[in-house]
């Protein structure tokens, strides 16, 4: 429920900031897991999204899997749904969903 609330924040300071919903935005994301398989299901059901993954970590390894959904025009029903599917994909992946967030243009 906070990556929802802090969404609609978002949300309202990119529309202060001058975003429409005919503005086209490209909106980044984060999670962050602790096993590589979690990593690989997470890839797999984020497929269509470019990905990219880093490992911190030398005994006790972690991974940051950032992406980003490439510039489109969003509504903020739309944005919550899409973030409250990210959410939902990585807890089904068994990844923590760490937030997104956009550059006004």
């Amino acid at each position: 429920m906070v990556h929802l609330v802090r969404t609609t924040e978002v949300w309202k300071r990119l529309l202060e900031l001058g975003v429409t919903e005919e503005s086209k935005l490209d909106f980044d994301f984060q999670f962050s897991a602790k096993k590589k398989d979690a990593v690989e299901a997470l890839k797999s059901e984020l497929a269509d999204y470019p990905l990219r993954v880093d490992r911190e970590g030398f005994i006790k390894k972690s991974y940051i899997i950032s992406g980003n959904s490439g510039p489109i025009t969003w509504s903020e029903e739309q944005l919550l749904k899409w973030v409250d599917y990210l959410i939902s994909v990585g807890r089904d992946a068994g990844c923590e969903f760490e937030g997104c967030g956009a550059s006004a243009p």
